[in-house]
């Protein structure tokens, strides 16, 4: 059977050629020198966190405020200065808790001896008989009647109200009535049980919410006297000095060293591996196979979702199948690593020795813990990446595909084991060299980065299938004419003459008769008029005489009874010329009784509301299906090129640390100046290979809180091109609308509440949600913390623009470590590094260039020593000589003068290939630029080889 086993003896693989290479690099920052710019940096950091630290302390105070809103829309307002220990009544569940806490005083005036006179038994049965009777009668009232209600009003109602499922909902309604009826009495039964037990203490932490923030004030108060950060938060006042000092050097030193490694791949050996299929082969028989090669950097993946309609969606992604592609990839993916043109850098703690081969033992096991892990992690991931199918087939159509043909010749049944080719592939690390580097810092480095805007333009909502409702007419008043006959009737027996003229109904003509005598006609004539429109009433009459002496008026009010009018027509004046009648037009004036057009107006505004929520359902359709398109749209975006961001991030940082910190913030705005300082700080530092280490976000969570903007953002309450507010305007503007427009913001869309579904959660403000959708792609690193993202970014650009801070690192050129240590005395000060500052160290073996002990030693000639071994060192690097040397390899035989050549030590590799190195990994400095990291790794292929096996055919064992 196939056995694996591991290679002892690598001496058969000398001289074999590396295939492939990456450059890596350990940064570590050395303590001892305190930087002037770094520590004006956190002054004028911490100067703004006292301003937080005063928000807060301010926040320990309870605000005492009595508000009281009347119904005609006015306030009144009781305030009173907060204090750190104060309370107020809290808000409840339970109506019998807030009826009682109506009775309370507030808490500056509580006492203890109120609860025996509030909580009574009278008290409390009244609260339940009368309160709570009448609260939740009303309560089951708007239950019932849920389905007339507007569903967006009342906290009882709901949206919508399904027939098949009403049963259900009464029985959950009538059910939790009454386990809050239940609740309502234990609490009731509870609050007479504590008078009872004379538990005022417990009473008062029901009712009131108590805060005493005394203690809290306290440390707040002192934080702000502290005189830099370190006391003011992290309290090292208690530690003893070496470690106080440690502390408050580990961010201020200005210098830092870079060793670098190369990584070296081998091509070493080929073996096959455990079977992956099997063919067996009767005598006489040939077997065609063909193999086709599912190898691909394109993986395809198809879920299908069957219900009504089937939904396909497919995703392409890339994967590297080379060791050594893999690797480079995956450093430059890697946050947590530093950004540089060059190399990949990682970092790790400070160390307070100057000691080169203390500083390289670090970098060492940082190295090879970190490109274990890497490798074996990556090539994991390859062999998953290989899949082989065979299919047996008379003839082959793919001409990617290999044609394997077999044939037995033999009378015996010959079996096949199918293997999978692997490769062994050897990794060296070799140490190519340390520099002396400066570093220093730039704050919040992503606000100078422009994002991406994505122009997406809303489909209107479709309002034509929505037609416009016609208005129902109303009744509307109108007048009709009408022509009566006042007939000439003598009365009284006066035997009256109709060539007279009469008033009132009295002869005109008369003015010394005997009253009995005079002439009288009939002057009132009962009127009654039936209108031609249904619900109409009289309400007035004009009288037309047409030209006729004749004048009349109506003498009483119109009685409107049913369908009828009446009045009573009165003749003031007439002259009936010898006629027996005078014809009199009359001008009718109708108008619709009282209530006549509510039912048509109420009919009409029905009609206009329910087209108004058809409209409003259509616009808010369309906007859910923009915001649906929106949300899948931004997530489809592709990021940009990972080295367009990084170069544009790098020039950022460039920026920040020209203007501010390499041109000691004195404007240049002649080019020529500038270019000769340029040119100066281009001599001593290598600009071009700087690199910058991201913060990671939770050191400043939220610096940019952001969500997904879907919608126009609202106007501000404040214009700023108004006129400048001042006095209590100014003070207004500052606070209440400020907050107001920030809450208007950061608000919630109530459009998307009904059309939106998670696991819990969405409800809550406090969290960062993001919205989805079905179609959407995975959402980018940061969606769930509330970053700031660019929607054409990766997750590099996202964590960058997220930052607090990066740290910026520039290496010194090879030769000019002195030459940058003098120029940055004058940059960063000599706090730190002053004559009278000594070094100790408690290794001995931590000794100077001339070998003299380091222990003891001026602060700035340790630093010196240190500039000039990586000098001596960078000079031995370019030096030629003999490699290998016998010493390095595991068996000096190996190294004769075949296999010896001539190269610098960082290029030697490249000219004498591969020696197994003795025992696999050097911790501990010997020489520089040594190999001191050795492993393998097994790979797998796309090849497959058949490979002729017997099996016992009593025991089934392979022979």
């Amino acid at each position: 059977m196939t056995i694996v086993k591991r290679i002892t003896d690598l001496s058969n693989y000398t001289t074999v050629l590396p295939y492939d290479s990456e450059l890596f690099g350990i940064y570590q920052p050395l303590l001892g020198w305190k930087s002037k710019r770094i520590q004006e940096r956190f002054q004028t950091g911490f100067q703004n966190d006292k301003a937080s630290i005063l928000e807060k302390l301010k926040n320990q105070f309870a605000g005492l405020i009595d508000i009281n809103y009347t119904q005609d829309g006015q306030i009144n307002i009781q305030i009173k200065a907060g204090a750190l220990e104060a309370g107020k009544i809290r808000t409840f569940d339970s109506v019998v808790l807030q009826q009682i806490s109506l009775q309370l005083p507030p808490y500056q005036n509580y006492q203890p001896s109120i609860w025996d006179t509030i909580i009574t038994n009278d008290n409390v049965n009244a609260i339940l008989n009368k309160n709570i009777v009448k609260i939740y009668t009303d309560a089951y009232s708007q239950i019932n009647n849920r389905s007339n209600l507007n569903p967006s009003t009342g906290i009882l109602s709901r949206a919508g109200n399904v027939t098949g499922s009403s049963i259900n909902t009464r029985r959950i309604d009538v059910g939790v009535l009454e386990h809050q009826l239940e609740y309502e009495s234990s609490v009731a039964g509870t609050l007479l049980f504590l008078v009872k037990q004379r538990a005022y203490d417990l009473l008062t932490q029901i009712f009131y919410s108590t805060v005493n923030n005394t203690e809290e004030a306290t440390r707040l108060a002192k934080m702000l006297s502290a005189d830099n950060s370190s006391d003011a938060f992290l309290n090292i006042n208690d530690l003893d000095p070496t470690n106080k000092d440690y502390l408050d050097c580990v961010a201020l030193s200005p210098i830092s060293i870079v060793h670098l490694f190369r990584q070296y791949f081998f091509e070493l050996d080929t073996f096959l591996g455990t079977p992956v299929d099997h063919v067996w082969l009767s005598p006489g028989s040939t077997v065609e196979l063909i193999e086709v090669h599912t190898r691909s950097t394109t993986i395809e993946r198809t879920l299908e979702t069957t219900l009504d309609l089937i939904t396909k969606s497919s995703t392409t992604t890339t994967t590297q199948d080379e060791l050594s592609d893999a690797v480079k990839e995956d450093n430059q993916q890697d946050v947590n690593f530093g950004a540089s043109v060059k190399a990949s850098y990682a970092s790790v703690e400070a160390t307070s020795s100057f000691d080169d081969k203390t500083s390289q033992q670090t970098a060492r096991e940082a190295t090879h813990k970190q490109m274990r892990q890497q490798t074996e992690q990556l090539s994991s991931e390859i062999r998953k990446n290989y899949k082989s199918t065979f299919k047996t087939v008379t003839e082959t159509t793919d001409i990617s595909s290999i044609k394997h043909t077999l044939t037995n010749t033999t009378e015996e049944l010959i079996n096949y084991e199918l293997r999978r080719k692997m490769r062994q592939v050897g990794v060296q690390v070799q140490d190519v060299g340390s520099y002396l580097c400066w570093q220093t810092y730039v704050d919040d480095p992503g606000k100078e980065l422009g994002i991406a805007e994505l122009v997406h333009i809303a489909v209107p909502a479709d309002l034509d299938s929505i037609p416009h409702p016609e208005e129902i007419p109303t009744f509307q008043p109108f007048q009709e004419e009408k022509n009566i006959t006042i007939p000439f009737v003598s009365i009284d027996g006066t035997d009256a003459d109709n060539k007279k003229v009469y008033v009132n109904g009295v002869y005109s003509g008369t003015e010394w008769v005997v009253f009995d005598d005079v002439e009288k006609i009939q002057a009132d004539f009962a009127q009654e008029f039936v209108c031609s429109k249904a619900n109409y009433d009289l309400t007035d009459v004009e009288f037309d005489p047409q030209g006729k002496p004749v004048k009349v008026s109506r003498k009483d009010s119109i009685q409107n009874l049913s369908d009828k009018a009446t009045f009573t027509l009165h003749l003031d004046y007439a002259d009936f010329q010898g006629e027996n009648s005078l014809d009199v037009a009359l001008i009718l004036h109708w108008a619709p009784k009282a209530g006549a057009n509510d039912a048509i107006i109420q009919q009409n505004n029905a009609n206009l509301a329910n087209f108004k929520a058809k409209e409003k359902a259509e616009y808010e359709k369309a906007y859910v299906e923009t915001v649906k398109d929106r949300v899948t749209l931004a997530s489809k975006i592709k990021s940009r090129d990972s080295d367009d961001l990084r170069e544009e991030e790098r020039i950022v940082v460039y920026r920040q640390l020209v203007q501010s910190m390499l041109l000691n913030n004195v404007p240049l705005p002649d080019d020529r100046t500038r270019h000769v300082v340029a040119e100066l700080i281009n001599s001593i530092f290598d600009i071009d290979k700087m690199l910058y280490f991201v913060s990671p976000e939770w050191w400043r969570p939220r610096l940019h809180r952001s969500k997904q903007q879907l919608q126009e953002t609202p106007t501000p309450i404040f214009n700023p091109s108004g006129p400048v507010l001042s006095g209590v305007n100014r003070v207004l503007q500052k606070g209440l609308m400020n907050k107001i427009s920030i809450a208007d913001l950061n608000s919630e869309n109530n459009l998307l509440s009904s059309s939106t579904v998670g696991w819990g959660g969405i409800n809550e403000q406090q969290r960062d949600n993001y919205y989805i959708t079905e179609d959407s792609d995975p959402a980018k690193l940061g969606s769930s913390l509330g970053w700031l993202l660019q929607l054409d970014g990766d997750n590099m650009r996202n964590a960058f623009l997220n930052a607090p801070w990066v740290k910026a690192v520039i290496p010194i050129r090879p030769g000019k470590e002195e030459a940058a240590i003098n120029w940055l005395k004058g940059v960063e000060g000599l706090n730190g590094i002053t004559d009278d500052v000594i070094y100790h160290t408690n290794n001995p073996d931590e000794k100077d260039i001339n070998g003299h002990p380091l222990d003891g030693q001026k602060m700035i000639d340790v630093i010196m020593d240190l500039a000039k071994k990586i000098q001596q060192k960078y000079q031995e690097g370019i030096q030629t000589g003999k490699y290998p040397k016998p010493s390095e390899v595991s068996d000096p035989a190996l190294v004769d003068d075949t296999n010896t050549v001539t190269a610098t030590p960082i290029d030697r590799v490249y000219e004498h290939g591969f020696f197994p190195l003795q025992g696999g990994f050097r911790a501990n400095v010997g020489k520089n630029y040594e190999i001191f990291d050795q492993w393998i790794e097994i790979l797998p292929t796309d090849q497959i080889v058949p490979v002729e096996v017997k099996y016992d055919p009593k025991t089934g064992r392979q022979i």
